[in-house]
């Protein structure tokens, strides 16, 4: 940081492993639930790792950017809101983005996109991934489908003042799913850090689709630690006609933010491209954006547009258009 020479030294040891088991049972059966027969799928994993550095991370500068501009923008508000400091000045290192990367193990990947974050550490990350399996469709034309998702993480670290703020445990996140039926689906996510002012959030919503006809999303998210927020964002797309199509959402919390933004996005299906036309506004910059693309249809993951989560064919691929 102060434009002087330096070397440092640096190596890790660790495990990982993964312990996979299952069970079927057939005579598992629901029309409520629309059940045909159960297969649970779990997934133990196990990563323990031990990593030294001969110089401290915070005596180097961050040359290759952990975030994107926008990330970037929002913590220079973050910390003059938040934390009323003063240009120069850093905010906690709880909340400093090269310490969560640290701390999420970033250093134990050769292809991690920062060379900088890496420094003393030792942690145990566990975690169990599991799959509960059930068939549906048609007699004779039966697929498997995942009927209930459920991740959850969480992190250990033996040395907790140096590593961890003080709390022996961190960084627990989950991740649900429950395909209720086969266009709807209830969702569910979070993130939690234990010592004092951690960043807790979590999640429910609600997935709605349609393939080639549309999709609907709504979720109800809940923010704490050193900001509080309640926030419902909404998206939708929809297939208008067989040349047209739009999407729409947007966001709003029901703290002092009120309205966070909103986008509308017209879709015109051409023969052979994707064209769009369409604007968004943030509130919180008071700003108006107007966005025009251009996709060709035959790109097999399209981003433009994507009525039920399904790519549009291209023109022609049916025979008979």
């Amino acid at each position: 940081l102060n434009g002087n020479d330096l070397v440092r030294a640096f190596g890790q040891v660790g495990i990982r492993g993964s312990l996979p088991v299952w069970k079927v049972n057939p005579a598992i059966q629901s029309l409520l639930f629309n059940v045909n027969g159960l297969a649970h799928k779990v997934n133990f994993d196990f990563e323990a790792f031990y990593a030294d550095a001969s110089q401290n991370l915070d005596r180097l500068p961050l040359l290759d950017p952990l975030d994107d501009d926008a990330q970037e923008h929002f913590r220079r508000r973050f910390a003059f809101n938040t934390f009323g400091i003063l240009p120069g000045e850093d905010v906690p290192l709880r909340y400093d983005e090269r310490f969560f990367a640290l701390r999420s193990g970033m250093q134990r990947y050769v292809t991690a996109g920062s060379m900088e974050i890496a420094d003393d550490l030792a942690l145990v990350r566990t975690g169990v991934r599991q799959r509960w399996q059930t068939k549906r469709g048609l007699p004779g034309q039966e697929r498997i489908i995942d009927w209930i998702t459920l991740d959850a993480y969480t992190t250990f670290f033996p040395k907790s003042n140096r590593d961890n703020f003080g709390s022996s445990f961190g960084m627990f996140d989950y991740d649900f799913a429950w395909q209720i039926g086969d266009r709807f689906a209830l969702l569910s996510d979070g993130f939690l850090e234990f010592f004092s002012q951690g960043l807790r959030t979590t999640s429910v919503g609600i997935r709605y689709g349609r393939p080639e006809i549309g999709t609907l999303n709504l979720k109800y998210r809940m923010i704490e630690g050193p900001i509080s927020a309640n926030v419902v964002s909404a998206f939708a797309n929809y297939r208008l006609s067989e040349k047209w199509g739009a999407n729409v959402g947007g966001q709003l919390d029901f703290g002092e933010a009120g309205s966070i933004g909103q986008f509308l996005d017209l879709v015109y299906i051409g023969e052979s491209f994707l064209w769009q036309i369409g604007t968004n506004y943030d509130f919180a910059r008071e700003n108006v954006s107007f966005r025009f693309a251009l996709e060709p249809r035959f790109l097999p993951g399209a981003r433009i547009y994507r009525p039920g989560g399904t790519t549009l064919p291209p023109a022609s691929s049916r025979f008979l258009e």
